[in-house]
């Protein structure tokens, strides 16, 4: 896999041990006594012995580095701050907040001074180390007294999982100040979430303006673990497009502006646990620099629309060709709903075949190839059903072999003097959250005859602005659940039949119970639940199964 270097806009975390076979190093002297530490910026392993990207290791890092405290002079990292400890000062407290709770197994505390004679005078006598997950309730899990080791000591505890930690004097010089420089938090597992950024990848096409296509990957991925990618794009390697959507599942299109000649990808890991870390092991991007437009660029009117309310957008799109480019047999438009076309303003030269529509798409299948330049005027009506909806676009070249996507323009409109954009928000909100639930048919008959053999439960998701889980139970009379449709998590949107007959949609049902077992012919009720932090909604229809 590729093996990227990692972006400089990172901050680099506290170096941590590594491995190194030193006899393969000409000159190395042993008696030299080093240890090989590495760098792993934004807390990321690159290349352990499993391979891959994963979570960074927390063996031997330092836990309670810049961790609130009401001591932050010890948990600074800094030798030259120190906690002064009188005599009289007994039971004095340290204690840190780990903001996550971590599994800890060991304690450091390091002297202030310069010299033997300065770490014998300033050395704590004894302490006591304190672990909590409240701070109200502590327990003990080391006690160290009679201390000899002016300069450091280390006390390693059995490992216990804790947010809270606290360093307890437990022993002081009659005479004596202690000064205390730092207090370290060792323990173990893997940090609880990180990014890496690749370099700006050519993909050996150093001088070439590509499209990109799809994006695979192999990973592990154990139960409480997260991993997403996302993909930028750009011409120079400094000016790059926004981040594109997380994509969890392999493959994935790279939906990013094209053509361009750099791609950048961010790997996200995260882990519940604290001792289980996802795995990027293999990432294989598909790329050509056999491209159907040198520009595509799309923006729409008006960018302000009352969410559940039926809208007339306008989207125009502005292509540029050189003449080695493919050209455009096809076009399509994300829409926040099914639309309805009022108008086609066309290029010269450009004729439409044919469209299509579908709950979330338009596409124009052209006539002929279009080659030259010109704007694509797109006049339709639509409801948006998000508080923010992204009319993204692309093209296909001839037989569909390369398909582009489009960026969005952000030039200065010369009618408005307004900024362009592909993005509507909303202005004010009509819909409700979950409407138009149906079956569709109301009446089918799943005897393989090809003839209504299924139904699909059509409804609208609205007004929520990150994926959500929608319920979808079948049950027959007596209110028993027969089926449990599984749709995945769902954006806003309208969930409608598709026209194909072998498109799969959410609320298909088959007429089969949840063991694949043909249901007996009757009456069922269909429930479709959407659950939010603060709003509940359940609808309920009938549909009917016959043989």
């Amino acid at each position: 896999w590729h093996r990227a270097n990692i972006s400089r806009s990172e901050a680099w975390q506290p170096v941590q041990r590594g491995q190194l076979n030193r006899s393969g190093i000409t000159g190395w002297d042993d008696a030299l006594g080093s240890d090989v530490i590495a760098g792993f910026p934004g807390g990321i392993d690159v290349g352990q012995a499993a391979g891959g990207l994963s979570l960074r290791s927390l063996v031997g890092v330092n836990l309670a580095l810049r961790s609130p405290s009401n001591r932050p002079a010890v948990f600074d990292g800094r030798a030259n701050t120190s906690w002064t400890v009188d005599p009289t000062e007994l039971n004095a407290i340290a204690r840190v907040d780990l903001v996550e709770r971590r599994l800890l197994n060991e304690v450091r505390v390091l002297t202030s001074g310069r010299n033997p004679a300065e770490f014998a005078q300033n050395t704590l006598r004894g302490y006591a180390v304190q672990v909590s997950d409240d701070q109200f309730v502590w327990s003990e899990v080391a006690v160290l007294h009679g201390i000899d080791q002016f300069e450091r000591t280390i006390l390693p505890f059995s490992p216990v999982f804790a947010r809270y930690l606290q360093v307890t004097v437990a022993e002081v010089d009659a005479i004596q100040r202690a000064k205390v420089a730092e207090i370290q938090v060792l323990g173990s597992g893997v940090a609880p979430a990180a990014s890496f950024i690749s370099a700006p990848l050519d993909l050996g096409r150093s001088a070439a303006r590509k499209i990109f296509t799809t994006a695979r990957w192999d990973s592990y991925v154990p139960a409480g673990t997260a991993i997403n990618l996302q993909f930028r794009s750009s011409d120079d390697g400094s000016q790059w497009s926004q981040w594109s959507r997380s994509a969890t599942t392999s493959p994935v299109l790279v939906q990013v502006p094209e053509p361009r000649t750099f791609l950048q990808y961010r790997v996200n890991l995260t882990s519940q646990l604290e001792d289980k870390s996802p795995r990027l092991e293999e990432l294989t991007i598909d790329f050509s620099d056999q491209i159907p437009a040198s520009l595509i660029r799309g923006w729409v009117e008006p960018n302000r629309a009352v969410l559940g309310r039926d809208t007339l957008f306008t989207y125009h799109l502005e292509l540029d060709f050189n003449d080695s480019d493919l050209g455009v047999e096809r076009v399509r438009l994300a829409t926040p709903s099914q639309v309805e076309i009022d108008e086609i303003i066309a290029p010269a030269g450009v004729d439409i075949l044919e469209t299509a529509i579908s709950s979330n798409e338009l596409e124009l299948i052209l006539a002929a190839p279009w080659r030259q330049p010109g704007t694509l005027e797109l006049r339709f009506r639509g409801r948006l059903l998000s508080s923010l909806f992204r009319f993204r676009a692309q093209i296909a070249s001839p037989g569909g072999a390369e398909v582009q996507d489009a960026e969005e323009s952000t030039q200065l409109d010369p009618d408005s003097g307004q900024l362009r954009s592909w993005q509507v928000s909303a202005s004010a909100i009509d819909a409700a959250l979950l409407s138009h639930v149906q079956p569709v048919p109301e009446i089918f008959s799943p005897n393989g005859d090809g003839i209504n053999d299924n139904t699909v439960i059509q409804f609208t998701l609205a007004r929520v602005s990150e994926p959500q889980a929608v319920e979808i139970g079948i049950y027959d009379i007596q209110g028993r659940l027969v089926r449990r449709l599984d749709t995945a998590l769902l954006s806003a949107g309208q969930y409608l039949r598709p026209s194909a007959p072998t498109a799969v949609a959410p609320g298909l049902w088959d007429g089969r119970d949840d063991n694949a077992q043909l249901v007996p012919p009757g009456f069922y009720l269909v429930q479709v639940r959407i659950r939010l932090a603060r709003e509940e909604v359940t609808r309920v229809r009938t549909v009917t199964v016959v043989y």
